[in-house]
């Protein structure tokens, strides 16, 4: 199961820092189809810095495991914040894992809060999405939600829609 935590942890982190990122855009366009004309739709890259895993619960990865991570963002190649998360197993199966997630991204201006859950398999997450749940300072009031599509790799395209 070790493969699964390692999975979701590094695609979490990657998801999580693609919302900050995207709200210190100025522009952006909208998706025909997933987002209203308000609607502002971001690419961007996370890059895991640092990962620790606390073996809170039976020996080995099982419910009650925390992932603490920190992540750079990137927009264009160029440096835009960064993330720092904690992701807690909530269930081990034979055949998937499911955590919960929060997420705050520090930006010039303010913070921008995520969470939700993801399920992984043996193969990762896949694609999925997760809701901007707020934010302070210039991102008080932001909603949304960030989509993020697995890599198994050390960066992850995610885009954001930010309304």
């Amino acid at each position: 199961m070790r493969t699964i935590r390692t999975l979701i942890t590094g695609i979490t982190v990657v998801a999580a820092g693609a919302g900050t990122a995207a709200a210190l855009a100025t522009t952006g366009t909208a998706s025909a189809g997933t987002a209203t004309a308000s609607a502002k739709v971001f690419d961007l890259a996370a890059h895991q810095s640092h990962d620790s895993a606390i073996d809170l619960g039976a020996n080995g990865f099982s419910a009650g495991d925390e992932d603490l991570a920190v992540a750079t963002l990137t927009r264009g190649g160029n440096r835009v914040g960064r993330l720092v998360l904690s992701c807690t197993t909530a269930h081990v199966g034979k055949a998937s894992a499911d955590q919960l997630c929060e997420f705050v991204m520090s930006l010039r201006g303010g913070q921008i809060t995520a969470a939700g859950t993801v399920r992984a398999g043996q193969s990762g997450p896949g694609t999925f999405s997760l809701p901007i749940l707020g934010g302070t300072g210039r991102y008080q009031g932001a909603g949304g939600q960030i989509s993020v599509t697995s890599t198994n790799g050390g960066t992850v395209p995610i885009q954001v829609t930010l309304r």
